[in-house]
């Protein structure tokens, strides 16, 4: 018999590799294994961290709640699901708001940035006076990202084809003008930290926001024709308490802490109207006003005589506010022909330029 070159090589190289092939099936399984542990522990860290959270809203006036939860995502990510989420404010102006179903995403390298959307319809109903509303939208998407003590930093909402409506018009067959839609809303906020120089100063909150395609009820029975565009941004400080309260306490609190609200920009047109603006504003310690605005308008007659057309401003006020459109000084506001004013606060008093022209009563 003729002996193979593997009969006669004692050290047949295919041993050794067949060795380490094992090894590598080993070590993918033992990695698995240990991953499978490592989410394990993260999931039940991230329930009780879940139930932490809802604690201190709670205690903050924010009641989360949950029919059924359940949490997947396995291996790379946290997936929450919840079938009829619900939120309900104590203080202020208590409110309840529920939908069909959410879910929850947060992946495993990332856990303090969570990414949430809501199944439609919602329920909107105001405590006190027990209006209701309803909610719908094709993509209703919320972001949000903590510290690592679960306080926020950043918080974002994106709504595709919101609507509101009477509640009455989400009953299947109903139809019902909506009170407010769009084609896309948007808000954005971010904690800022206070000023080093500020002793014992609070956070504050860079905001901005967006609106495209507006239409709304109460301005189309104006007489001011959409769709309204519409976009914000500034800044508010000494604005870290964010518990629900009435609005008189919060202003009373945020004058206190010697809070300055910022708008660096704020646009609205309409096909036939444009308004601009930017500014700054505080509150005495008796709800006075203080501060700077300048506006621009386009069109302000057209929207003058709109107003004065649906009884919304008294009939003697039109031809004032035309003449004061007389004194403006000529701009663009968004690429249209218009007039700017330069509004001051002092103490509550209004004034256009140097020249006071009216009162504002204390806002709390």
């Amino acid at each position: 018999m003729t002996a193979t070159p593997s009969d006669r090589n004692p050290s047949n190289p295919s041993r050794p590799a067949s060795r380490v092939l094992i090894g590598l099936v080993l070590l993918v399984i033992l990695l698995a294994i240990g991953w499978s542990a490592v989410w394990v522990y993260a999931a039940n860290r991230a329930e009780r961290e879940i139930d932490a959270w809802v604690a201190r809203e709670a205690r903050l006036g924010r009641i989360w709640n949950c029919g059924e939860r359940n949490l997947a995502g396995f291996p790379f990510r946290f997936e929450l699901r919840c079938r009829a989420p619900s939120l309900e404010t104590r203080g202020g102006d208590p409110v309840r708001i529920s939908a069909v179903s959410a879910q929850a995403v947060a992946q495993i390298w990332a856990p303090n940035h969570i990414v949430a959307e809501f199944t439609p319809p919602a329920r909107v109903e105001e405590l006190a006076t027990g209006r209701v509303y309803g909610g719908t939208w094709s993509l209703l998407q919320l972001s949000g990202v903590g510290d690592l003590s679960g306080r926020p930093q950043r918080f974002s909402v994106q709504a595709h084809d919101p609507k509101v409506q009477d509640a009455a018009a989400l009953t299947p067959g109903a139809e019902a003008r909506p009170l407010l839609s769009a084609k896309l809303f948007e808000f954005h906020v971010r904690r800022t930290a206070a000023a080093a120089a500020s002793a014992g100063a609070l956070d504050g909150l860079d905001y901005a926001s967006g609106m495209t395609g507006g239409e709304s009820a109460l301005l189309a029975a104006l007489g001011i024709a959409g769709p309204v565009d519409m976009s914000l941004q500034g800044n508010i400080s000494a604005a870290a308490d964010l518990r629900p309260m009435p609005v008189a306490q919060r202003l009373r609190a945020w004058a206190a802490a010697g809070g300055v609200a910022r708008l660096d920009r704020f646009v609205m047109t309409t096909p036939e109207i444009a308004i601009n603006a930017d500014g700054t504003g505080s509150l005495t310690q008796q709800g006075r006003l203080n501060g700077n605005l300048t506006l621009g308008f386009s069109g302000l007659n057209e929207l003058t005589q709109r107003l004065d057309r649906a009884g919304v401003i008294p009939s003697e006020l039109a031809p004032i506010i035309g003449a004061l459109a007389l004194v403006g000084k000529p701009t663009t506001v968004d690429g249209r022909k218009g007039v700017s004013f330069a509004l001051g606060f002092r103490d509550g008093t209004l004034r256009l330029g140097p020249v006071p022209v009216g009162v504002i009563p204390p806002l709390f």
